[in-house]
């Protein structure tokens, strides 16, 4: 029995020799660290490629709107139709080119402020106002009892190379049509609320295709007088 017994405790001991040294080596040895943090497959902020990272010959523009800058230099530049569009354009708000005063809201105390007093005034009966001139901008305006201003006139040297033919080809067949005192008005509707009218000299047969003199745009409302029962222009 005593010989069994230190048989049995020679081999236990090789087994667990090597479990020791087993237990010893995996206390020195670290396991590699996996990381769990799952991957977005969604850039980061941070991932924004620097500036030297973009291919070369790539430009960032930047596209802005152009500006609605209708001087009297762009104006003589443009042909003769594109002129036209824009007078019927301005004619909608009420307004002639190169004039900022517009019929229906403005009155003639704020032209007077802006150009300075004008040249004369006058009262034309069959226009149904006043009508006051400044020579030095080529522009005249009617305005009523109340100072509104209900006509514009312009007469800018632009106008000068605008012939008859020109405007019908350009607005078509005219809505009125009037020849008197040696003249020939047209006029167009332009919008709900105004009219323009284009005044030529009264073609002949050595000038059958006279130029533009002046046009003007019109609110005709701004002519009624309902105290005098007058019930205003309509061109």
């Amino acid at each position: 029995m005593v010989l069994l017994f230190k048989r049995l405790a020679a081999l236990l001991a090789v087994p667990v020799l090597v479990l020791t040294i087993a237990a010893g080596c995996s206390n020195g040895i670290k396991s590699p660290t996996v990381n769990t943090t799952p991957v977005s497959d969604k850039p980061s902020e941070n991932n924004t490629p620097a500036a030297s990272d973009k291919p070369s010959g790539i430009s960032t523009v930047i596209v802005s709107e152009p500006k609605n800058n209708s001087s009297n230099a762009q104006i003589q530049n443009d042909s003769q139709e594109v002129l036209l569009k824009v007078m019927m354009k301005l004619a909608q708000q009420g307004k002639i080119i190169n004039s900022e005063f517009a019929v229906k809201t403005t009155v003639i105390e704020d032209v007077d402020k802006k150009l300075g007093k004008s040249d004369k005034v006058e009262w034309i009966p069959e226009a149904k106002g006043n009508y006051a001139t400044y020579s030095k901008h080529n522009v005249v305006f009617g305005f009523n009892k109340g100072s509104q201003i209900f006509e514009a006139r312009s007469f800018d040297n632009n106008l000068k190379n605008i012939s008859l033919s020109m405007v019908k080809k350009a607005y078509g067949t005219p809505a009125y049509d009037v020849k008197a005192k040696g003249e020939e008005i047209i006029g167009y509707t332009a919008g709900q609320e105004f009219k323009i009218l284009l005044v030529f000299k009264a073609p002949s047969s050595s000038n059958g295709d006279p130029v533009l003199e002046h046009y003007s745009v019109l609110y005709p409302r701004g002519t009624i007088n309902m105290m005098a029962d007058d019930h205003g222009r309509e061109w």
